[in-house]
């Protein structure tokens, strides 16, 4: 069904000693599995499967914002006949991001100029471009998430389609540290909680804590200068998991969450344990998918 792309050994041995190396004391998952779990293309096949239930792909115009090592992007573009472009910061950090994913391009073939030196912030791209914008586990990390919004929804066609991926910080997981937690409203009470587990809450501090209401708030703000409507924030796709009728992207990461999601599923009776998570805001991770009018 799918054509796989070729991640180089070099690339495999980046990812390790960068993403694995960053993350592993943070969520103690070892750096090989992190650093291949980054590289798995069965996400980007897992990731396709929720966005065409908004927007079929084949010969649609498509961007991804936070492109990270190319994986997505590569496989779309080669497997789903997408005219794909992704943007990533070549500073600020980011760089080994940027040049791996040229790097990933260029050993499938594909042409590299693809993936561009940008924030999400500021879009070098025309109004109305693109048939859809993707983006996944990157908002929390911008530096003005609400920009990233209206930027994506200003090069969006009409009729386009804004999926994201991210964190719900009111929700009972973290998923860069691994741990289960309340929800979360400040980066004190988060910073404290990680501490009590011995990790390091440096981390905390460079996050935003976006969850279901500063979703449907941003949204409602762009609407006032922009038409577009809040299609979803997952909750569907939650509810789904613990009916045990979708199964998530593969992540070899997530044997916690998983772990926890099975024993939600035993006792689920009828679905009343993700109606009562859903109706408190808590399902994870966000999908939050907007239509532009």
């Amino acid at each position: 069904m799918t054509q796989p792309i070729i991640v180089p050994p070099s690339l495999l041995a980046q990812a390790i000693d960068d993403v694995g190396a960053f993350f592993e004391p943070l969520n103690g998952i070892d750096r090989e599995t992190l650093g291949r779990d980054h590289l798995n293309p069965e996400k980007a096949v897992a990731r396709a499967a929720l966005l065409q239930r908004y927007i079929t792909m084949a010969d649609r115009k498509g961007l991804e914002i936070g492109a990270g090592y190319g994986t997505n992007l590569a496989m779309w573009i080669k497997a789903y006949g997408v005219d794909g472009y992704g943007v990533e910061p070549a500073s600020q950090g980011f760089e080994k991001s940027f040049l791996a994913a040229k790097t990933l391009f260029v050993e499938n073939g594909l042409d590299a100029s693809r993936i561009i030196d940008a924030s999400g912030e500021n879009l070098p791209f025309p109004d109305g471009f693109f048939d859809f914008v993707y983006s996944a586990n990157v908002l929390e990390h911008t530096a003005d998430p609400l920009q990233v919004l209206r930027e994506a929804v200003r090069v969006l066609k009409p009729g386009g389609i804004l999926h994201f991926e991210i964190p719900n910080y009111l929700s009972y997981f973290e998923g860069h540290y691994m741990l289960p937690m309340p929800p979360m409203w400040s980066h004190r009470m988060l910073a404290l909680w990680v501490r009590i587990f011995g990790r390091d809450p440096a981390f905390v501090w460079t996050l935003k804590l976006i969850n279901p209401i500063w979703c449907r708030h941003a949204v409602a703000g762009i609407g006032r200068t922009c038409p577009v409507s809040l299609v979803s924030l997952g909750e569907d796709v939650f509810l789904e998991k613990l009916a045990g009728t979708f199964t998530f992207e593969t992540q070899t990461v997530s044997g916690k969450l998983g772990t926890a999601m099975g024993l939600l599923q035993k006792i689920n009776v009828n679905n009343w344990v993700g109606r009562l998570i859903v109706a408190l805001q808590g399902h994870y991770p966000l999908y939050l998918t907007v239509k532009k009018l």
